[in-house]
Parts: C-alpha cells; sequence; structure tokens
C-alpha cells in the first residue's frame, strides 16, 4: 500500500463540487494548475491509470534505502524524477512525514493520495494469479479506502472533488532488487501487477510551496493504515 491518514478528515465532496471549480480557484490564487484525470491523457499523453503503473514501476525499482516511498526528510526525493514526470511518493510505514524537496518547474507533478497494488509475487491478500484476479484484488483494496478521509491541501487551499481522483491501472511488469525492495519480498527481482487507487497531477509555477495528502482504509485488511504527507517544494 502507499498510504493513509488519520488525524484531519475532510467532509464529504458534494455534486456541485467539480474539478473545474477547484482548477479555477487554485489558478487565480497560486496559479496552480491541477491535471485531471479528463484532460491527463491529452495534456501528457497517458491517462492517470497509465502514470500509475509507471510510477509503480519506478517506485518498485529502486532499493528501500533510497526509495522515496520510506524517505522521512525528502533527501531521496530526486529519485521519482523521469523524462516528462516528476513523482512525488506515499508514505509506506503508515506515519506521518514531512519532506523538503526541489521540483523542476517544466515538469507536472503526480503523487499517490493513497493506493494499493497487487502482484504475482507477493502472498495474500495482495497477490493475483493473474491480470483479471490482480485487478480485483487492487480494486477490492481501493473501495476499503474511506472517500471522507481523501484530503489534498496545496498552499493552504484545499483540493475539491477527490472522489472523481480514482485512477485503476493497466497491468503492468516490473523489476526491483533481489534483497532490498518496497514490497519485502526477498529472492524475487521481477514480477507483473495492478493498481487502484487515488491520485493527483499538478504543475506548479516556480517558487516554494506546501502540499499536503492524506487517506485512510477505513475497513478490510488494510482498515487502520493510512497516509499523510507534507511536501514543502521548491519548484524551479
Amino acid at each position: 500500500m502507499s498510504g493513509c491518514t488519520g488525524p484531519a478528515f475532510e467532509s464529504a465532496p458534494t455534486d456541485t463540487d467539480d474539478v473545474t471549480e477547484a482548477k479555477d480557484r487554485l489558478v487565480d490564487s497560486k496559479s496552480v494548475a491541477i491535471i485531471s484525470p479528463d484532460d491527463a491523457e491529452a495534456e501528457t499523453g497517458k491517462t492517470y491509470g497509465e502514470w500509475s503503473a509507471k510510477w509503480w514501476k519506478v517506485m518498485l525499482a529502486i532499493p528501500i534505502d533510497t526509495n522515496p516511498t520510506f524517505d522521512t526528510t525528502g533527501a531521496n526525493c530526486g529519485f521519482g524524477e523521469t523524462a516528462d514526470m516528476f513523482f512525488l511518493a506515499g508514505e509506506g510505514s503508515g506515519t506521518a512525514v514531512t519532506r523538503t524537496c526541489t521540483v523542476p518547474a517544466t515538469k507536472p507533478l503526480f503523487f499517490p493520495i493513497i493506493n494499493v497494488e497487487c502482484s504475482n509475487v507477493e502472498k495474500a491478500p495482495f497477490r493475483g494469479k493473474d491480470d483479471e484476479a490482480r485487478a480485483a484484488c487492487a480494486a477490492h483494496f481501493a473501495d476499503d479506502i474511506g472517500i471522507n478521509t481523501l484530503k489534498v491541501t496545496l498552499d493552504g487551499g484545499d483540493v475539491h472533488n477527490l472522489h472523481r481522483f480514482r485512477a485503476a491501472s493497466p497491468p503492468f511488469d516490473f523489476t526491483m532488487p533481489k534483497n532490498d525492495n518496497i514490497l519485502f519480498v526477498p529472492g524475487k527481482t521481477s514480477g507483473r501487477s495492478a493498481s487502484d487507487g487515488y491520485w493527483v497531477m499538478l504543475e506548479l509555477p516556480p517558487g516554494d510551496h506546501e502540499l499536503h495528502f492524506e487517506g485512510a482504509f477505513t475497513k478490510g485488511p488494510g482498515a487502520g493504515f493510512f497516509q499523510d504527507v507534507t511536501y514543502h517544494l521548491t519548484v524551479q
């Protein structure tokens, strides 16, 4: 799993909130652009689901000691940079964390509010024998995420309508270190997986920004696992 949260819960979104309203309000206040799931493919060449698969491929390939997911300071933030997107990490141990990170102004940022993956190398309940089973496994876990626990704030402004930011990945192959991987599966160097959960893609203007996101699994096998991450970002 890549996240959950605890302390501050946002009220449930209403039908009057929409991605456009949230985008306009943030743009008006801080020149921030939210690339919505509806616009991602046209603007970046991939859907949210496809980007989530790439996010996992990048993170799974990085050893634990330098992996942004288990970084408590932001020192390993740069390992999330790819050619076309900068991946910010969630938090893999279920504790609140604050990171300081410098990111490029030339690339969008993509991060999981909270999500989960299921693969063919893990044990139950995160194991699926084929693509269909892995997708169902990830979807089942994502259904256990409490919508009211989802929260994203940027420079003090709330991002609304987070229930519409759920995305399931296509099946994807991955590689990982043999004995120092974030799945904690020894002796394996590759696998096949699928993920599901909530993601946000942002474009930030140069300068200093504070990003906070959180979410929690409120039922099922993952109940109690939360993600609570704050980034102090310098965009340049």
